[in-house]
């Protein structure tokens, strides 16, 4: 059996404990390059810019962002992988 431990995160006015809004808020309206650098590689860490762009995006305070490495989880990444075939990204 693993423990979990309680995240400050998690209170009320912070972000989930993986640091980004959920992604069905910004995924559509991300930029079109930056959403094509993240199709490239889902599973690499996101640029701090595009961490940035994203809080941006959700009118969230950008000095809040993440200075750690962010990534995808598994759920956003089957997100963007569902939305690129349902709009046939090329």
């Amino acid at each position: 059996m693993s423990s979990i431990l309680d995240q400050p995160s998690r209170s009320r006015g912070h972000l989930p404990s993986q640091g980004l809004p959920p992604i069905g808020t910004w995924w559509t309206l991300l930029d079109r390059g930056l959403q094509r650098e993240i199709l490239a590689n889902p599973a690499a860490p996101l640029r701090p810019f595009v961490v940035r762009r994203v809080f941006e995006i959700c009118g969230l305070d950008i000095g809040r962002a993440p200075t750690a490495a962010v990534r995808l989880g598994a759920n956003e990444r089957a997100y963007i992988a569902g939305w690129a075939h349902a709009v046939d990204w090329t």
